[in-house]
């Protein structure tokens, strides 16, 4: 996926653009000569009547260039350009449902979301993708429904009790929304005698529709594990060697008697801007709860000859 997105977001890389080049020089005679020859090129204002109509040719086969001659000038153009739905799936989050709950001893602001699709493009290939992307949204939903209910029914326990103070608020955002990858992160704070913050990610694969986890972010079969663990392990001690405030739980086995060792399977994470996978950790997962929800932007280098 990281192979994807680079494409899709930095298409002109060093060796398209080498291609690149070297088809305009060829062309370059021959363009400029069929320009002079329109009068597209010319000071005569009578030749140059129609300008913009002419211009607005070159255009269209300046994109018939592109879309027909990058494929074949590149392989990995035309693995990035085919893999990529030709209209996007549009992927939406919608508050269902509000719950709020408010006394003297007992808060709740409570947000169901739903996930919905507006679906472009008629082709076989994306009507296929688009009932595999229902699918998977249906499931999303009923997951995230079953959550929101179980959030509900335990706040209410509490407040039947009558018992401590006590307040839980959940709401959303959309953290990643490309052609390619939709991310949605549910936001959960409890508060009792203290408070604990946790997160809910869900992934739709935007190129096949699926569901998607963190290992489907790699080559089949690859360790993941071992090198995301290290890379964030990496980066806690020079975060904590930088800035004195900042604590994580490495080489804290003695001392505590637990420490931050590896990253769960099924860890949660996000693709940032750049197509690097974000590694999110909940309150109290890998440091103190000073500390809050943290989470590290892996190197890319750390992954690259396992990423897909």
């Amino acid at each position: 996926m990281a192979k994807l997105y680079e494409m899709c977001n930095e298409i002109d890389s060093k060796d398209i653009l080498e291609q690149k080049e070297k088809l305009t020089e060829a062309e370059k005679g021959r363009m400029i000569a069929n320009m002079k020859k329109e009068g597209i090129l010319s000071g005569d204002r009578k030749k140059n009547k129609g300008f913009a109509q002419k211009a607005a040719g070159w255009v269209a086969a300046a994109a018939v260039l592109i879309l027909v001659v990058v494929p074949n000038i590149s392989a990995k153009a035309a693995y990035a350009m085919g893999q990529i739905p030709i209209l996007g799936k549009v992927i939406k989050a919608v508050t269902v449902r509000e719950y709020h709950y408010e006394d003297e001893q007992f808060s709740a602001q409570i947000q169901e979301v739903q996930l919905e699709q507006e679906t472009e493009g008629q082709d076989e290939q994306e009507n296929d993708i688009d009932i595999t992307a229902g699918e998977s949204i249906a499931v999303i939903n009923e997951s995230i429904e079953e959550m929101t209910g179980r959030l509900i029914a335990r706040f209410e326990e509490q407040v039947e009790s009558g018992e401590g103070h006590n307040g839980v608020y959940a709401d959303h955002e959309v953290v990643t929304d490309t052609d390619t990858w939709f991310t949605l992160r549910i936001n959960v704070t409890e508060v009792a005698a203290s408070g604990m913050e946790y997160q809910y990610y869900y992934h739709i694969d935007k190129t096949t529709g699926e569901i998607a986890s963190l290992k489907d972010l790699f080559e089949n079969g690859a360790d993941y594990i071992t090198p995301v663990s290290g890379n964030i392990m990496k980066q806690m001690k020079e975060q904590m060697a930088e800035d004195d405030s900042k604590v994580y739980w490495v080489d804290t086995k003695e001392e505590l008697g637990h420490q931050f060792e590896q990253i769960k399977q099924d860890q949660n994470f996000y693709l940032n801007e750049d197509g690097q996978i974000v590694i999110c950790f909940d309150e109290y997962e890998v440091a103190p709860g000073y500390m809050g929800l943290v989470q590290f932007a892996i190197e890319d280098e750390a992954v690259a000859d396992i990423r897909k």
